[in-house]
């Protein structure tokens, strides 16, 4: 279900939110996760994360504060989230007077995705504990110099994936421009489509990526809005972490064959070695 949220916006000086990631996480590893999507992301004396319009994520430099960060940003509301709204990020539970909006909006939305990439969660200035699943994005995209003959990337797929299925492929499409679906229990899929590449900004530095190819490997529920759950069951937890296993080693399959890089849904580097 879907509603139009009126951007009746008002900002009001500064507030913060706290990252909370495990304590042994490098902040290097943080820094390097900002710049796949904020390149010109820039360090300062203290360690501090300049975003840029006003954000900065700032370690915790105490004795016990291994793993946190502070988001320091703008304070920018709108209304509050309309009832029956999706609220995959639990936004509409933490705010229940008015959603973060703009420059705010971005910045809990880095720190959010940091929380799932990194097993972390987010408190908001309010105190409301934010704890993203880990499989709540399965999506990954292989980004790769090379394009395979719809043929080819079937007899690639064969031994992995025996039901994979090359969906009708357009006569002026030899190469991009066609799918392969896979099958899943319980009547959802594995859509692997292949296209031009979205050029992620992670990878704005390569010379190739112009030309490049993306392998877009997408989870199709049977319930679309499933993705609206902030806090799954555990069947749909584990349901969830057996598919992104699955598209995982799909994925680790082609970079092995076609070379290039992984990213996830939000745009992250994903390594290889991770996903097996």
């Amino acid at each position: 279900m879907t509603a139009t949220v009126s951007p009746s916006t008002v900002e009001q000086a500064r507030t913060s939110h706290r990252l909370q990631l495990p304590r042994d996480t490098d902040p290097a590893a943080v820094l390097t996760m900002v710049r796949n999507l904020h390149p010109e992301a820039s360090t300062d004396a203290e360690g501090a994360i300049q975003l840029g319009d006003g954000l900065r994520l700032v370690p915790d430099g105490s004795p016990r504060g291994a793993g946190r960060w502070t988001l320091d940003t703008p304070r920018v509301r709108e209304d509050p989230q309309p009832e029956g709204m999706g609220d995959s990020h639990g936004y509409g539970r933490a705010f229940p007077d008015g959603v973060p909006f703009g420059t705010e909006r971005q910045g809990l939305d880095l720190a959010w995705s940091l929380g799932r990439r990194l097993y972390g969660a987010v408190v908001t200035d309010d105190g409301v504990r934010l704890e993203p699943h880990p499989f709540h994005i399965r999506d990954l995209t292989v980004v790769s110099p090379y394009a395979l003959a719809p043929e080819s990337l079937a007899e690639l797929l064969g031994p992995l994936e025996p039901e994979a299925e090359l969906d009708q492929v357009p006569e002026d499409a030899p190469r991009v421009g066609y799918s392969v679906t896979i099958p899943l229990p319980a009547g959802e899929e594995i859509s692997l489509r292949v296209g031009r590449s979205s050029r992620p900004m992670a990878l704005q530095a390569l010379g190739w990526l112009e030309d490049a190819v993306d392998y877009e490997l997408v989870h199709l529920p049977a319930d679309p809005e499933e993705d609206a759950i902030e806090s799954p069951e555990s069947g749909t937890s584990e349901r969830w972490q057996t598919v992104y296993r699955r598209i995982g080693m799909i994925a680790g399959l082609l970079t092995e064959s076609v070379g290039g890089f992984v990213v996830d849904l939000e745009g992250f580097l994903v390594d290889p070695a991770d996903l097996v």
